[in-house]
């Protein structure tokens, strides 16, 4: 992982952006493997007011800039991923969904709420 940040959650609100530059939203929050405690999604806020959804999208080869964080995915795939209401918690169907979407692999980790992601 490049991000050289001691603590990824100061940078909630920062734009997100993509390979090419494009914004694709808001940091709203970071997710971590529960069983590591690293750092694997972001959960990025897009849309409108009235419309917003929050989507994740992975954290490896992302890299922050100087006002934003930048992710090594296009603004489309990002997009595409499965969203959820800002203020949800991910349910037990959630994270293999999103893994799939960017081709990662999965495998769930044994921790007592048998999910593998844990919001920070």
């Amino acid at each position: 992982m490049t991000i050289l940040v001691q603590d990824l959650n100061q940078w909630k609100g920062a734009p997100v952006v993509d390979v090419s530059d494009a914004k694709i939203g808001t940091l709203a929050a970071v997710y971590v493997d529960a069983a590591t405690d690293e750092w694997l999604f972001a959960a990025v806020e897009t849309g409108v007011v009235g419309f917003k959804k929050a989507v994740l999208v992975p954290l490896e080869g992302a890299a922050v800039g100087r006002h934003d964080l930048r992710v090594a995915h296009s603004k489309e795939t990002v997009k595409a991923a499965p969203a959820f209401g800002t203020d949800d918690e991910l349910g037990p169907d959630d994270e293999p969904r999103v893994y799939a979407h960017y081709g990662m692999d999965y495998s769930p980790a044994a921790t007592p709420s048998g999910r593998r992601l844990a919001r920070r």
